[in-house]
């Protein structure tokens, strides 16, 4: 199975308030879906903030007022150095209250939203109908995918 894994580096910071993680089965996750999408060495940062935090990002880099569940920024759009993917935004008040509606964990969901920004630093968006549901296919897939060779819970 640990070829099933790309050399991402993945570096997670967690907000001050931000639950208790299993941070190495979400950098797996990432590791797992860079892998099946073909990615060659490279590094991504995953910070799990708050909603004051990532309503702050909302505002200054969308123009839009209050938090949403995720945000990514590519490294393309500012390059720091060869092989740095981005960073990505969860914001995990947001994240808590929709594993609630999707009924499951907070922290699966937390999971599912970074591999949502992953999927946006590697090229995928969801602007148009059709995009979104190509996007969420591959999503849904890879998550699947993920926890049926990797089983385990989700806190």
């Amino acid at each position: 199975m640990a070829g099933d894994l790309a050399p991402l580096q993945v570096d997670v910071t967690l907000s001050p308030g931000a639950p208790a993680l299993d941070t190495e089965r979400l950098v797996r996750l990432l590791q797992y879906a860079a892998h099946r999408e073909r990615v060659k060495e490279s590094e991504v940062s995953v910070w799990v903030s708050t909603d004051a935090e990532i309503a702050d990002l909302h505002q200054r880099y969308m123009g839009i007022e209050g938090p949403t569940d995720v945000m990514s920024f590519p490294s393309a759009d500012v390059p720091l150095r060869e092989g740095y993917l981005g960073d990505i935004a969860v914001s995990y008040e947001t994240a808590a209250r929709q594993a609630g509606e999707a009924g499951h964990t907070p922290e699966r969901e937390i999971a599912y939203l970074a591999l949502h920004g992953l999927l946006h630093l590697l090229g995928y968006d969801d602007l148009t109908p059709e995009e979104r549901s190509r996007m969420l296919a591959r999503q849904d897939s890879l998550l699947q995918a993920f926890e049926r060779e990797y089983p385990g819970a989700w806190k």
